[in-house]
């Protein structure tokens, strides 16, 4: 079902049921925890929006929702004008942090107002559209960055954004423009580089610290980015060092 269009935005706590409800709207939603949960759908994610998360649709986003327990959200009915500038078209499932719940506090004192002052909430929105901003690298990413030397799995960063396997790797590839392993693999070779400028330590010691178990796993991996091994880059890294 389509909703119509807004063109101020409001607030309104929700109470959700049982029954699934499907529809799109052109507008966005802010919505922010309470209560209970929330169980939604869009397009292939399922997630879960309880006290720990905050979600952000954004306009024109399929997707139904239903709730099996006690529970209030904060929703936030967000017109498009004021979302143009401010988000991408992506689904945000964020950790709902110290700097939501102070977020929250001023959202909830505005709402209980006898007449809203819907500037006062458009500027607390646009300081809640830059904690999304600052969030919008997605988790899987941010987990792959962070844990590179370590053994990853396809199912644990499926399972991280809330993707089926098969979906998540589509889905990377067209975020990223490669694929898991050859981003995993360049965060291991930046990190090697490094490694091999600024230390001294052996070959096998620098496999293992980027996730490797043997050196010949760190052997090929030069030859495949750089073209030589990685002796031949620390030797070559230290005479330009010499001659600069």
């Amino acid at each position: 079902m389509l909703m119509q269009q807004i063109n101020a935005t409001f607030a309104e706590k929700m109470h959700f049921i049982a029954i699934e409800h499907s529809h799109v709207h052109s507008f966005g939603h802010l919505i922010l925890p309470l209560q209970g949960t929330l169980n939604l759908k869009s397009g292939p994610r399922s997630l879960i929006v309880d006290y720990q998360h905050v979600l952000f649709l954004p306009p024109e986003c399929d997707h139904s929702y239903y709730s099996n327990d006690r529970n209030e959200f904060l929703v936030f009915y967000i017109p498009y004008n004021l979302l143009s500038h401010h988000s991408d078209s992506d689904v945000q499932y964020l950790d709902f942090d110290d700097r939501w719940r102070a977020l929250r506090f001023l959202m909830l004192s505005e709402c209980q107002e006898s007449i809203t002052n819907t500037a006062a909430l458009n500027q607390l929105l646009h300081y809640s559209f830059q904690l999304i901003r600052q969030n919008q690298k997605p988790v899987s990413i941010r987990y792959l960055q962070d844990n590179y030397h370590t053994n990853i799995s396809l199912q644990t960063l499926a399972a991280l954004e809330h993707y089926h396997v098969n979906y998540y790797s589509q889905w990377f590839q067209k975020k990223m423009g490669v694929s898991v392993q050859t981003y995993l693999q360049k965060l291991r070779l930046q990190e090697a580089k490094r490694l091999l400028r600024e230390t001294t330590y052996s070959m096998l010691t620098i496999a293992q610290q980027i996730g490797y178990e043997h050196q010949s796993s760190l052997n090929r991996l030069f030859k495949q980015y750089e073209g030589v091994s990685p002796l031949i880059y620390r030797q070559d890294s230290k005479n330009r060092k010499n001659s600069s």
